[in-house]
């Protein structure tokens, strides 16, 4: 359940601000201010479907179907190739940019969907509410609400937040990480606050679909991991197969036809028994680490953020020093992908722009960036009375509507 006008109005007036912040809104401005103006200041409605956003709510409500009792694991699967067939079949569907960036997509989520890793014994609750209140050093209010993709409450009472992920890895290396994972982050401080834990017992984790962690018994006897893509996995095995299958003493042409054909079905139940006891995969899971001391580094960033928009609100000729600052580079990946303004026909037309440029958003905020609910009174205190976690997003709401 998302928040309707007059609920965020009531919140204005609660915490007595002129606002209601979501991290979208900072994603916006930090990737494009033009994107920022037309979306937060202009207002203009655009279509930013694309193929990604079309599966990427397929993949959340697949999976939160199954955490909701909705559908059993082998329906996953099915739901999956259902959603499929019916794009497949709609001449006006949105398509990949080609034929290989498609089969990989596809053939992954479906090996996720069949194969994926679930959490039991733990109570869970999907697009779950969180409220934060930031507040700088001169006690000004920022306050931001979003959603949680999937929190799982475990028997000994940690939270485990799972924000899924159907983008690729590569957009969360290292350097990366920090910037991907503020929203997280600021789940983690909600959490903190409004239920009074530690951090110690919250978790958040990116659930990166594409990919699996191939885990395999090295000959020192000792377990090694690798990141693969699902639909991959075992062809990305094949010298460590071709070593195993040689040890137990199979030729050369016998190893490499099984190898082969556990290569077309992407498992190994063709394999002897001893190597398939060597290799199993998990779940590619991203863990954040949520301390005290990074919650509020990135508490900070999003207050400084938050100061440049309004800074920015206030240019006088905000168009001019745009065009002046912020002009429009076809080289530029952003700009000419994801840009939900740069995407625009008026854009186009205006710049006599020729040829499509698709209208792509950023898979992370598509699957996940502007799901942001929070609440933080002040970095580390709220009243006593309102540490409960409840149990339905109806409640939350109107807990934070006081």
């Amino acid at each position: 359940m998302r928040l309707n006008w007059k609920q965020k109005e009531a919140l204005k007036k609660k915490y007595d601000v002129d606002r209601i912040w979501s991290f979208s809104m900072i994603n916006s401005f930090h990737n494009c201010p033009w994107e920022y103006k037309m979306k937060y200041i202009d207002h203009e409605k655009v279509n930013t479907d694309n193929v990604y956003t079309i599966f990427g709510t397929e993949c959340h409500d697949t999976i939160q179907g199954y955490y909701e009792g909705k559908l059993t694991y082998d329906d996953m699967k099915k739901e999956w190739e259902s959603f499929v067939d019916k794009w497949a079949a709609d001449p006006a569907s949105y398509h990949f940019d080609n034929d290989k960036i498609k089969a990989g997509y596809l053939n992954n989520i479906s090996h996720y969907f069949e194969h994926t890793d679930v959490i039991k014994d733990a109570d869970v609750k999907n697009e779950l509410p969180v409220l934060i209140v930031l507040t700088d050093d001169n006690d000004k209010r920022f306050v931001f609400v979003g959603y949680v993709d999937s929190r799982f409450k475990t028997k000994d009472g940690k939270r485990i937040l799972v924000d899924y992920k159907s983008s690729s890895k590569s957009g969360f290396s290292k350097s990366k990480l920090p910037e991907k994972s503020m929203q997280l982050m600021l789940y983690a401080m909600g959490f903190h606050q409004q239920n009074n834990l530690d951090y110690d017992d919250i978790e958040c984790k990116f659930d990166m679909m594409k990919y699996c962690t191939v885990h395999f018994l090295q000959e020192n006897g000792k377990w090694k991991t690798s990141i693969q893509e699902r639909s991959k996995w075992v062809e990305k095995m094949e010298k460590k197969l071709q070593t195993k299958l040689k040890k137990l003493g199979y030729d050369t042409v016998d190893s490499t036809l099984m190898i082969q054909e556990a290569m077309v079905q992407n498992n190994l139940e063709n394999m002897p028994q001893k190597i398939k006891e060597e290799f199993y995969i998990t779940n590619y899971l991203i863990n954040i680490n949520v301390n005290t001391n990074s919650v509020n580094e990135v508490a900070s960033q999003v207050i400084d953020r938050c100061h440049e928009i309004l800074d920015f609100e206030n240019i006088d000729d905000l168009e001019s020093y745009l065009e002046i600052h912020y002009p429009y580079d076809p080289d530029n990946y952003y700009c000419n992908k994801l840009c939900a303004y740069h995407s625009t026909n008026k854009f186009k037309e205006e710049n006599a722009i020729l040829g499509e440029l698709e209208p792509e958003q950023d898979l992370d905020a598509l699957l996940g960036g502007n799901n942001l609910f929070i609440d933080n009174k002040s970095k580390n205190s709220i009243d006593a009375d309102k540490k409960t976690e409840y149990d339905s997003q109806v409640d939350i709401i109107n807990q934070l509507l006081g």
